[in-house]
């Protein structure tokens, strides 16, 4: 892009120069994020992620093409979909600039996503579904009733919380579902990372994934903190989206999940690499029920 936007005035890095420019903001601000005290979390979450989209304006939230951002929705839609319902509420935690939102609105009553982002919650009121609303909050105290929510997704948002806060957000996300409600969570597996700005630069994540999760991990926290069948998707995706309204039941305990994951952290990084996606292992899926 020749022509920066009027709000970012200083010049863009070289586009070869642009991943280790935003890596070591990212780093900068991560220490931050882990410095602050759990009475500071909210107010630094927002700060942090507010110059970060200042400071990295050619962060892929400003300049993602649209028409790709729509691709990856209907992909998404294809094969989670099938897990809502017509009369669900729908909450998107850490909704960004509102795609799955847009995509998701038409199959259930009402959606609305929370972001701690004023730039991401701004981005995602420009093309606001008439029964969606977008809200400015924290995903570890969400600004809604208890027992309000049917379908709660928490997609690439875990492994940008503090650690200290998974449980916090967890006991939220069971607070807020009615009971029998869906928690949807997608997030990067560590077996394969890290996959934040780090790549490439760091073994481990050192940018905003203050930390990577297994599936097995982060079933056995779901569990903790009272959620019941907690599964994970049992096919790769390029068959889940075949598999028509079937794909609900595409799912295995996550303690299978589990052994896989233990064997594969056995083997060097190019045959885990390998195995990971055939063996749907490749990112963390979980779908859990409130009791």
């Amino acid at each position: 892009m020749s022509q920066q936007p009027d709000e970012f005035s200083k010049p863009w890095p070289p586009h070869e120069d642009r991943d280790r420019v935003h890596w070591n903001i990212e780093r900068a601000l991560r220490e931050e994020l882990l410095a602050s005290t759990r009475d500071t979390r909210e107010v630094v979450t927002r700060d942090v992620y507010n110059r970060l989209f200042k400071e990295v304006p050619w962060h892929k939230a400003h300049v993602t093409d649209t028409a790709s951002e729509d691709a990856y929705e209907e992909g998404w839609f294809q094969q989670y979909g099938a897990l809502t319902r017509p009369t669900d509420t729908l909450v998107d935690a850490g909704c960004g600039r509102g795609g799955l939102i847009r995509r998701f609105a038409p199959a259930v009553s009402d959606c609305i996503g929370i972001d701690a982002s004023d730039a991401m919650v701004k981005l995602a009121e420009q093309k606001r579904p008439a029964n969606a609303r977008f809200i400015l909050g924290s995903v570890l105290n969400p600004p809604l009733p208890p027992s309000s929510a049917d379908f709660i997704v928490s997609r690439q948002v875990m492994e940008h919380l503090h650690p200290d806060d998974v449980p916090e957000h967890l006991a939220a996300v069971l607070r807020i579902l009615r009971p029998g409600g869906r928690f949807l969570i997608e997030t990067p597996s560590r077996l394969t990372g890290p996959w934040d700005i780090s790549r490439g630069f760091t073994p481990v994540a050192t940018g905003f994934h203050l930390r990577e999760y297994t599936n097995g991990e982060l079933g056995a926290m779901l569990r903790e903190a009272g959620f019941r069948r907690v599964r994970s998707r049992a096919v790769p995706s390029r068959i889940l989206i075949r598999l028509g309204r079937t794909r609900r039941h595409a799912y295995v305990p996550v303690a299978l999940k589990a052994i896989i994951e233990r064997a594969l952290q056995l083997a060097p990084m190019l045959i885990r690499t390998k195995l990971a996606g055939p063996l749907s292992v490749r990112e963390v899926i979980l779908i859990a029920e409130r009791r």
